[in-house]
């Protein structure tokens, strides 16, 4: 029976080695196998391989940025048209036209400016050669109204001239590279659609 017992012991202490031997591995002398810190480092968490986008959400997203892009596009024809109607206005004083596509108070800082200058009797003479860029910088919803700023980057010829017509500001053989920074805004629940200026900034240099 002892011979028996110790060829079981034996036995177990072989399969445990071995067992050891698996889970472990060699390693050098002068590594140590790393001991575990916490329980938490047995924990594995799986990552979900992102699948690849279908064909059709593919499609699907190259229409929205189309569509995305046509709106920006037609914002930004009209947003233009008015850039030049509302230049064109302010210098020939016509308040009537700039009611329609200012609102609060920058339409009274514009009136303002037109009844100094009536009242100074100056005469101010704008021709817009080209406009070199326009690009939405900002857009944002607020208040049940949205906000569309729009960086325009135009060459203007301005004169101003006296009662006389005779030149006290500007060049009028002169163009010259101006960058306005309008922001434009229209109630979210209107039924109409135009949009109106309703800011100005000179841009930062």
């Amino acid at each position: 029976m002892a011979f028996l017992d110790l060829v079981l012991l034996a036995a177990i202490a072989g399969f445990l080695g071995y067992r050891l031997w698996i889970i472990l591995g060699t390693h050098d002398v002068d590594k140590p196998i790393r001991k575990r810190k916490s329980e938490e480092d047995d924990l594995v968490v799986p990552i979900r391989a992102r699948s690849a986008p279908s064909s059709v959400e593919v499609e699907e997203d190259q229409k929205t940025q189309a569509k995305g892009e046509l709106e920006e596009d037609r914002f930004l024809q009209g947003a233009t048209l008015a850039f030049h109607k509302i230049v064109e206005a302010y210098a020939g004083e016509n308040t009537q036209v700039l009611e329609k596509l200012l609102d609060g108070p920058l339409l009274e800082t514009f009136e303002d400016a037109i009844r100094k200058r009536e009242k100074s009797k100056k005469k101010l003479e704008v021709d817009i050669g080209r406009i070199v860029t326009a690009e939405v910088i900002d857009s944002r919803e607020e208040k049940g109204k949205a906000y569309v700023t729009v960086r325009f980057v135009s060459e203007q010829c301005l004169v101003t001239r006296n009662t006389k017509g005779h030149v006290i500001e500007g060049d009028p053989d002169q163009y010259v590279t101006v960058t306005d920074i309008w922001t434009f805004s229209r109630a979210l629940e209107s039924s109409d659609p135009n949009w109106k200026l309703v800011a100005t900034q000179v841009p930062e240099t």
